[in-house]
Protein backbone atom coordinates (compact mmCIF):
# COMPACT_ATOMS: atom_id res chain seq x y z
CA UNK A 1 0.00 0.00 0.00
CA UNK A 2 1.19 3.59 -0.86
CA UNK A 3 1.99 4.98 2.33
CA UNK A 4 1.14 8.93 1.49
CA UNK A 5 0.21 10.60 4.21
CA UNK A 6 -2.79 11.31 2.43
CA UNK A 7 -4.72 8.52 2.21
CA UNK A 8 -5.41 9.36 6.22
CA UNK A 9 -8.07 10.45 8.11
CA UNK A 10 -6.35 13.71 9.22
CA UNK A 11 -5.03 14.38 6.10
CA UNK A 12 -8.43 14.48 4.73
CA UNK A 13 -10.08 16.37 7.31
CA UNK A 14 -7.53 18.87 8.47
CA UNK A 15 -8.04 22.25 8.19
CA UNK A 16 -4.25 23.63 7.55
CA UNK A 17 -3.08 23.78 4.25
CA UNK A 18 -0.37 22.04 2.25
CA UNK A 19 2.66 24.20 1.76
CA UNK A 20 5.15 23.37 -0.18
CA UNK A 21 8.69 26.26 -0.28
CA UNK A 22 11.29 23.94 -1.81
CA UNK A 23 15.33 25.28 -0.91
CA UNK A 24 16.93 26.75 -3.97
CA UNK A 25 20.45 27.55 -3.89
CA UNK A 26 22.41 27.87 -0.80
CA UNK A 27 21.00 29.20 2.68
CA UNK A 28 23.19 29.61 5.44
CA UNK A 29 21.89 29.37 9.22
CA UNK A 30 23.55 28.92 12.55
CA UNK A 31 21.04 25.69 13.57
CA UNK A 32 19.47 23.25 10.85
CA UNK A 33 16.60 21.11 12.36
CA UNK A 34 16.09 18.21 9.66
CA UNK A 35 12.33 16.79 10.13
CA UNK A 36 9.07 19.18 10.55
CA UNK A 37 7.35 16.72 12.41
CA UNK A 38 6.17 17.15 16.51
CA UNK A 39 10.17 17.08 17.34
CA UNK A 40 11.69 19.51 14.77
CA UNK A 41 8.84 22.15 15.00
CA UNK A 42 8.87 22.19 19.06
CA UNK A 43 12.35 22.85 18.97
CA UNK A 44 12.49 25.07 16.06
CA UNK A 45 9.80 27.09 17.92
CA UNK A 46 11.75 26.91 21.13
CA UNK A 47 15.46 28.18 19.35
CA UNK A 48 13.75 30.39 17.58
CA UNK A 49 11.73 32.66 20.84
CA UNK A 50 15.41 31.98 22.27
CA UNK A 51 16.84 34.71 19.70
CA UNK A 52 18.88 31.58 17.42
CA UNK A 53 19.04 31.91 13.63
CA UNK A 54 17.10 28.44 12.68
CA UNK A 55 16.31 26.73 9.40
CA UNK A 56 13.55 23.75 9.62
CA UNK A 57 13.62 21.50 6.53
CA UNK A 58 11.14 19.02 5.55
CA UNK A 59 10.98 16.24 3.10
CA UNK A 60 7.49 16.53 2.24
CA UNK A 61 5.24 18.81 4.43
CA UNK A 62 4.44 19.32 7.79
CA UNK A 63 3.11 16.46 9.52
CA UNK A 64 4.21 14.06 6.70
CA UNK A 65 5.65 11.57 8.24
CA UNK A 66 4.17 9.53 11.55
CA UNK A 67 3.25 13.18 13.20
CA UNK A 68 0.50 12.99 10.82
CA UNK A 69 -0.54 9.41 11.06
CA UNK A 70 -0.56 9.42 14.44
CA UNK A 71 -3.57 8.00 17.03
CA UNK A 72 -3.73 11.75 18.38
CA UNK A 73 -3.43 10.75 21.67
CA UNK A 74 -2.04 13.33 24.06
CA UNK A 75 -0.71 10.63 26.60
CA UNK A 76 1.51 10.79 29.54
CA UNK A 77 4.74 8.76 29.87
CA UNK A 78 5.87 5.54 27.06
CA UNK A 79 4.07 2.57 26.82
CA UNK A 80 6.83 1.45 29.26
CA UNK A 81 5.65 1.80 33.16
CA UNK A 82 7.87 4.08 35.12
CA UNK A 83 9.32 0.80 37.14
CA UNK A 84 10.64 -0.66 33.92
CA UNK A 85 12.20 2.83 32.38
CA UNK A 86 14.11 2.92 36.10
CA UNK A 87 15.53 -0.76 35.38
CA UNK A 88 15.96 0.08 31.67
CA UNK A 89 18.14 3.03 32.24
CA UNK A 90 18.86 3.65 35.72
CA UNK A 91 16.91 5.33 38.85
CA UNK A 92 18.61 8.61 38.55
CA UNK A 93 17.93 9.27 34.96
CA UNK A 94 14.93 7.20 35.35
CA UNK A 95 13.06 9.20 37.58
CA UNK A 96 14.11 12.12 35.66
CA UNK A 97 12.64 10.78 32.60
CA UNK A 98 9.27 9.84 34.66
CA UNK A 99 8.76 12.75 35.68
CA UNK A 100 9.73 14.71 32.35
CA UNK A 101 7.04 12.89 30.58
CA UNK A 102 4.15 13.16 33.33
CA UNK A 103 4.18 16.55 32.53
CA UNK A 104 4.81 16.36 28.48
CA UNK A 105 0.95 16.81 27.86
CA UNK A 106 0.63 20.06 29.90
CA UNK A 107 3.18 21.43 27.45
CA UNK A 108 1.47 20.12 24.63
CA UNK A 109 -1.97 21.69 25.78
CA UNK A 110 -0.21 25.01 26.53
CA UNK A 111 1.12 25.32 23.47
CA UNK A 112 -2.51 24.79 21.41
CA UNK A 113 -4.07 27.59 23.81
CA UNK A 114 -1.22 29.88 23.32
CA UNK A 115 -0.86 29.77 19.77
CA UNK A 116 -4.17 29.12 19.21
CA UNK A 117 -4.17 26.12 16.90
CA UNK A 118 -6.92 24.62 15.83
CA UNK A 119 -6.99 21.26 16.24
CA UNK A 120 -9.90 19.76 17.66
CA UNK A 121 -7.94 19.26 21.57
CA UNK A 122 -10.58 17.33 23.94
CA UNK A 123 -8.70 16.92 27.86
CA UNK A 124 -10.89 14.50 29.00
CA UNK A 125 -7.99 12.09 29.36
CA UNK A 126 -7.67 8.49 27.77
CA UNK A 127 -8.13 5.03 29.08
CA UNK A 128 -5.97 2.04 29.14
CA UNK A 129 -8.45 -0.88 29.08
CA UNK A 130 -8.15 -4.60 30.73
CA UNK A 131 -8.74 -7.04 28.31
CA UNK A 132 -8.22 -9.91 30.57
CA UNK A 133 -7.91 -10.23 34.30
CA UNK A 134 -3.89 -10.66 33.93
CA UNK A 135 -4.49 -7.20 31.96
CA UNK A 136 -6.13 -5.79 34.76
CA UNK A 137 -3.47 -6.81 37.56
CA UNK A 138 -1.48 -5.29 35.13
CA UNK A 139 -3.27 -2.01 35.24
CA UNK A 140 -3.46 -1.98 38.66
CA UNK A 141 0.29 -2.67 38.72
CA UNK A 142 0.79 0.31 36.71
CA UNK A 143 -1.69 2.81 38.28
CA UNK A 144 0.35 2.06 41.71
CA UNK A 145 3.77 2.64 39.79
CA UNK A 146 2.20 6.18 38.44
CA UNK A 147 0.70 7.33 41.83
CA UNK A 148 3.54 6.46 43.65
CA UNK A 149 5.52 8.64 41.98
CA UNK A 150 3.23 11.73 41.91
CA UNK A 151 0.53 10.84 39.54
CA UNK A 152 -2.75 10.96 39.36
CA UNK A 153 -4.71 8.53 37.72
CA UNK A 154 -7.95 6.51 38.49
CA UNK A 155 -8.52 3.04 38.71
CA UNK A 156 -11.97 2.04 37.05
CA UNK A 157 -13.99 -1.07 37.22
CA UNK A 158 -15.64 -2.85 34.54
CA UNK A 159 -19.11 -0.96 35.49
CA UNK A 160 -17.35 2.37 35.18
CA UNK A 161 -15.11 1.33 32.50
CA UNK A 162 -18.52 0.02 29.95
CA UNK A 163 -20.00 3.79 31.24
CA UNK A 164 -17.21 5.77 29.44
CA UNK A 165 -16.78 3.52 26.26
CA UNK A 166 -19.73 0.91 25.75
CA UNK A 167 -17.18 -1.82 24.77
CA UNK A 168 -18.26 -5.16 25.88
CA UNK A 169 -14.86 -7.90 27.06
CA UNK A 170 -13.26 -5.24 29.16
CA UNK A 171 -12.97 -5.52 32.77
CA UNK A 172 -11.57 -2.49 33.65
CA UNK A 173 -9.48 0.60 32.75
CA UNK A 174 -6.96 3.51 34.19
CA UNK A 175 -8.10 6.46 33.50
CA UNK A 176 -5.55 9.12 33.08
CA UNK A 177 -6.89 13.08 33.43
CA UNK A 178 -3.05 14.15 32.34
CA UNK A 179 -3.90 13.15 28.65
CA UNK A 180 -6.91 13.57 26.00
CA UNK A 181 -6.92 13.77 21.88
CA UNK A 182 -6.16 16.21 18.97
CA UNK A 183 -6.07 16.28 15.21
CA UNK A 184 -2.74 15.37 15.22
CA UNK A 185 -1.78 16.43 11.71
CA UNK A 186 -3.42 20.01 12.77
CA UNK A 187 -1.57 20.46 15.96
CA UNK A 188 1.95 19.50 13.75
CA UNK A 189 0.76 22.26 11.38
CA UNK A 190 0.37 24.56 13.99
CA UNK A 191 3.69 23.78 15.42
CA UNK A 192 5.01 24.46 12.38
CA UNK A 193 2.78 27.94 12.33
CA UNK A 194 3.82 29.30 15.54
CA UNK A 195 7.64 28.32 14.09
CA UNK A 196 7.60 30.56 11.54
CA UNK A 197 5.84 33.04 13.26
CA UNK A 198 8.75 33.14 15.66
CA UNK A 199 10.66 34.00 12.82
CA UNK A 200 11.92 30.26 11.73
CA UNK A 201 12.86 29.89 7.96
CA UNK A 202 11.28 26.84 6.78
CA UNK A 203 11.45 25.41 3.95
CA UNK A 204 9.32 22.04 3.05
CA UNK A 205 9.35 19.48 -0.56
CA UNK A 206 12.84 19.44 0.89
CA UNK A 207 14.70 16.10 1.67
CA UNK A 208 17.89 16.40 2.83
CA UNK A 209 20.06 13.84 1.02
CA UNK A 210 23.61 13.87 2.63
CA UNK A 211 25.42 15.60 5.49
CA UNK A 212 28.94 16.73 5.76
CA UNK A 213 31.12 18.55 8.06
CA UNK A 214 33.99 21.13 6.33
CA UNK A 215 34.92 24.27 7.03
CA UNK A 216 33.82 24.32 10.55
CA UNK A 217 30.22 23.42 9.40
CA UNK A 218 27.72 21.68 8.24
CA UNK A 219 26.77 20.67 4.84
CA UNK A 220 23.25 19.27 4.00
CA UNK A 221 22.64 18.97 0.08
CA UNK A 222 19.30 18.70 -0.40
CA UNK A 223 17.69 18.31 -4.04
CA UNK A 224 17.98 21.98 -5.50
CA UNK A 225 20.22 23.32 -3.00
CA UNK A 226 22.64 23.34 -0.26
CA UNK A 227 21.85 24.41 3.61
CA UNK A 228 24.67 25.50 5.49
CA UNK A 229 24.88 25.68 9.43
CA UNK A 230 26.86 26.04 12.42
CA UNK A 231 24.74 22.92 14.34
CA UNK A 232 22.10 20.65 13.21
CA UNK A 233 19.19 18.69 15.11
CA UNK A 234 18.14 15.44 13.02
CA UNK A 235 14.47 15.21 14.14
CA UNK A 236 13.13 12.79 11.41
CA UNK A 237 12.18 9.39 13.86
CA UNK A 238 11.11 6.33 11.87
CA UNK A 239 10.89 8.63 8.71
CA UNK A 240 14.69 9.15 8.39
CA UNK A 241 16.37 8.01 5.44
CA UNK A 242 19.47 8.79 3.45
CA UNK A 243 20.94 11.35 5.54
CA UNK A 244 22.35 9.00 8.46
CA UNK A 245 22.14 5.40 7.85
CA UNK A 246 23.91 5.25 11.78
CA UNK A 247 21.39 7.11 13.23
CA UNK A 248 18.72 4.86 11.25
CA UNK A 249 20.30 1.78 12.64
CA UNK A 250 19.39 2.30 16.42
CA UNK A 251 15.75 1.49 16.21
CA UNK A 252 13.63 -0.83 14.75
CA UNK A 253 10.52 0.36 12.47
CA UNK A 254 7.42 -0.86 13.09
CA UNK A 255 4.15 -0.29 11.42
CA UNK A 256 0.85 0.71 13.11
CA UNK A 257 -2.13 0.79 10.71
CA UNK A 258 -5.42 2.79 11.45
CA UNK A 259 -9.57 2.50 9.66
CA UNK A 260 -11.73 5.34 10.16
CA UNK A 261 -16.09 5.03 9.08
CA UNK A 262 -17.97 8.08 7.94
CA UNK A 263 -19.57 10.28 10.99
CA UNK A 264 -21.64 7.54 13.09
CA UNK A 265 -24.95 8.86 13.58
CA UNK A 266 -26.72 10.15 16.92
CA UNK A 267 -27.60 6.83 18.00
CA UNK A 268 -24.25 4.90 17.19
CA UNK A 269 -23.07 7.30 18.94
CA UNK A 270 -24.37 6.36 21.95
CA UNK A 271 -23.11 3.01 22.01
CA UNK A 272 -19.09 3.95 21.20
CA UNK A 273 -16.88 6.07 23.59
CA UNK A 274 -19.77 8.36 24.77
CA UNK A 275 -17.05 9.80 26.41
CA UNK A 276 -15.10 10.91 23.98
CA UNK A 277 -11.86 9.23 25.52
CA UNK A 278 -9.17 8.35 23.68
CA UNK A 279 -8.47 4.27 24.82
CA UNK A 280 -5.85 1.52 24.23
CA UNK A 281 -5.88 -1.75 25.74
CA UNK A 282 -3.22 -4.13 27.41
CA UNK A 283 -3.12 -7.00 24.56
CA UNK A 284 0.17 -7.85 23.18
CA UNK A 285 -0.73 -6.81 20.26
CA UNK A 286 -2.92 -3.57 21.33
CA UNK A 287 -6.14 -1.76 19.52
CA UNK A 288 -6.93 1.48 20.15
CA UNK A 289 -10.50 3.46 19.26
CA UNK A 290 -11.24 7.09 19.12
CA UNK A 291 -13.34 9.34 17.72
CA UNK A 292 -12.94 12.71 16.16
CA UNK A 293 -14.81 15.95 15.81
CA UNK A 294 -17.21 14.52 13.12
CA UNK A 295 -18.22 11.54 15.12
CA UNK A 296 -16.38 8.77 13.43
CA UNK A 297 -15.14 5.68 15.02
CA UNK A 298 -11.58 5.08 14.50
CA UNK A 299 -9.35 1.55 15.22
CA UNK A 300 -5.84 1.06 15.16
CA UNK A 301 -3.18 -1.87 15.40
CA UNK A 302 -0.09 -3.15 15.19
CA UNK A 303 1.10 -3.80 11.73
CA UNK A 304 1.40 -2.92 8.42
CA UNK A 305 -1.22 -2.47 5.22
CA UNK A 306 -0.44 -3.85 2.36
CA UNK A 307 -3.17 -3.10 -0.14
CA UNK A 308 -4.87 -0.41 -1.20
CA UNK A 309 -8.40 -2.15 -0.12
CA UNK A 310 -6.85 -3.56 3.12
CA UNK A 311 -9.70 -5.94 2.84
CA UNK A 312 -7.96 -8.44 5.34
CA UNK A 313 -7.70 -5.42 7.96
CA UNK A 314 -11.41 -4.42 7.30
CA UNK A 315 -12.49 -8.10 7.64
CA UNK A 316 -10.73 -8.06 10.99
CA UNK A 317 -11.80 -4.37 12.32
CA UNK A 318 -15.81 -5.37 11.17
CA UNK A 319 -15.15 -8.28 13.88
CA UNK A 320 -13.19 -6.08 16.60
CA UNK A 321 -16.74 -3.85 16.15
CA UNK A 322 -19.29 -6.51 16.27
CA UNK A 323 -17.85 -8.08 19.48
CA UNK A 324 -16.20 -5.07 21.28
CA UNK A 325 -19.18 -2.56 20.22
CA UNK A 326 -22.30 -4.50 19.25
CA UNK A 327 -24.96 -1.85 19.74
CA UNK A 328 -22.78 0.04 16.71
CA UNK A 329 -24.19 -1.91 13.91
CA UNK A 330 -22.21 -2.47 10.42
CA UNK A 331 -20.16 -0.14 9.25
CA UNK A 332 -18.00 0.68 6.47
CA UNK A 333 -14.28 2.19 6.27
CA UNK A 334 -14.29 4.88 4.84
CA UNK A 335 -10.12 5.78 5.55
CA UNK A 336 -7.36 3.19 5.97
CA UNK A 337 -3.80 4.34 6.35
CA UNK A 338 -0.73 3.40 8.33
CA UNK A 339 2.49 5.05 9.67
CA UNK A 340 6.12 3.74 11.24
CA UNK A 341 7.07 4.21 14.64
CA UNK A 342 10.76 4.39 15.51
CA UNK A 343 10.95 1.61 18.42
CA UNK A 344 14.49 1.65 20.21
CA UNK A 345 16.46 -1.39 21.74
CA UNK A 346 14.47 -0.44 25.31
CA UNK A 347 11.90 1.21 23.99
CA UNK A 348 13.44 4.31 25.72
CA UNK A 349 14.01 7.30 23.19
CA UNK A 350 17.42 8.38 22.08
CA UNK A 351 19.67 11.32 22.74
CA UNK A 352 22.75 11.12 20.39
CA UNK A 353 25.56 13.45 20.06
CA UNK A 354 26.72 12.68 17.01
CA UNK A 355 29.94 14.78 17.13
CA UNK A 356 30.69 18.70 15.99
CA UNK A 357 27.09 19.90 16.69
CA UNK A 358 25.21 17.06 15.12
CA UNK A 359 22.56 15.88 17.27
CA UNK A 360 19.55 13.36 16.94
CA UNK A 361 16.26 12.32 18.43
CA UNK A 362 14.55 9.13 17.77
CA UNK A 363 12.84 6.18 19.21
CA UNK A 364 9.62 7.85 20.68
CA UNK A 365 8.04 3.91 20.04
CA UNK A 366 4.77 4.72 19.56
CA UNK A 367 4.52 7.75 21.99
CA UNK A 368 5.20 10.49 19.50
CA UNK A 369 2.98 13.45 20.61
CA UNK A 370 4.03 14.60 24.14
CA UNK A 371 7.20 13.11 24.40
CA UNK A 372 8.06 14.65 20.65
CA UNK A 373 6.88 18.06 21.85
CA UNK A 374 8.75 17.89 25.52
CA UNK A 375 11.91 16.75 23.61
CA UNK A 376 11.94 19.11 21.32
CA UNK A 377 11.99 21.98 22.99
CA UNK A 378 14.50 20.65 25.70
CA UNK A 379 16.74 19.68 23.36
CA UNK A 380 16.56 23.85 21.90
CA UNK A 381 17.30 24.79 25.54
CA UNK A 382 20.36 22.58 25.18
CA UNK A 383 21.79 23.86 21.93
CA UNK A 384 21.04 27.50 22.91
CA UNK A 385 23.13 27.13 26.12
CA UNK A 386 20.35 27.15 28.95
CA UNK A 387 21.15 23.43 30.46
CA UNK A 388 23.61 21.84 30.47
CA UNK A 389 24.31 18.26 29.43
CA UNK A 390 23.74 16.65 32.88
CA UNK A 391 20.10 18.55 33.01
CA UNK A 392 18.49 16.81 30.22
CA UNK A 393 16.45 14.09 30.99
CA UNK A 394 18.18 11.55 29.18
CA UNK A 395 21.80 11.23 29.11
CA UNK A 396 23.17 11.98 25.30
CA UNK A 397 24.94 8.97 24.02
CA UNK A 398 26.77 7.99 21.29
CA UNK A 399 25.16 5.42 18.40
CA UNK A 400 24.60 1.44 19.31
CA UNK A 401 23.42 -0.63 16.49
CA UNK A 402 20.23 -2.58 17.13
CA UNK A 403 21.38 -5.66 17.54
CA UNK A 404 19.70 -8.46 14.58
CA UNK A 405 17.60 -5.49 13.55
CA UNK A 406 15.79 -7.44 10.23
CA UNK A 407 14.73 -10.05 12.34
CA UNK A 408 13.15 -8.04 15.20
CA UNK A 409 11.46 -5.94 12.77
CA UNK A 410 10.38 -9.36 10.95
CA UNK A 411 9.14 -10.43 14.13
CA UNK A 412 7.06 -7.45 15.10
CA UNK A 413 5.66 -7.51 12.13
CA UNK A 414 4.88 -11.31 11.44
CA UNK A 415 3.98 -11.41 14.79
CA UNK A 416 1.05 -8.88 14.52
CA UNK A 417 -0.53 -10.15 11.44
CA UNK A 418 -0.83 -13.86 12.83
CA UNK A 419 -2.52 -12.34 15.82
CA UNK A 420 -5.22 -10.34 13.61
CA UNK A 421 -5.84 -13.53 11.73
CA UNK A 422 -5.77 -15.33 14.99
CA UNK A 423 -8.60 -12.88 16.02
CA UNK A 424 -10.37 -12.70 12.66
CA UNK A 425 -10.75 -17.00 12.95
CA UNK A 426 -11.95 -17.08 16.41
Amino acid sequence: MSQQVNNSLWALSRRSKVEVNSLKGEHKTDIAIIGGGYTGCSAALRLAEGGADVTLIEAEYSGFGGSGRNVGLTNAGLWLNPEDIEKAIGKEYGSRLNDFLSKAPDLVHELIDEHDIECDAIRNGTLHLAHSGAGLKALENKAWQINSRGGSVMLLDKSATFALTKAENYIGAIHDMRGGTIQPLDYCYGLMLAAKKAGVTIFTGTPAQSIRHGRKKWHIKTPDGMLVADRVLLATNAYLKDVSPLVRSSFTPMYYSQMATNPLSEDQLKHFLPGKNGTWDTRLVMRSFRTDAAGRLIIGTIGNIYTDNASFLCSWANKVVRDTFPGVGDVEWAYKWAGRMACSSNYVPNLHDLGRGLYSISGFSGRGISPGTAFGRVMADFILGRIGSAELPLPLKTVEAVKLNMMRQLYFETGSQLSHLYDHLN
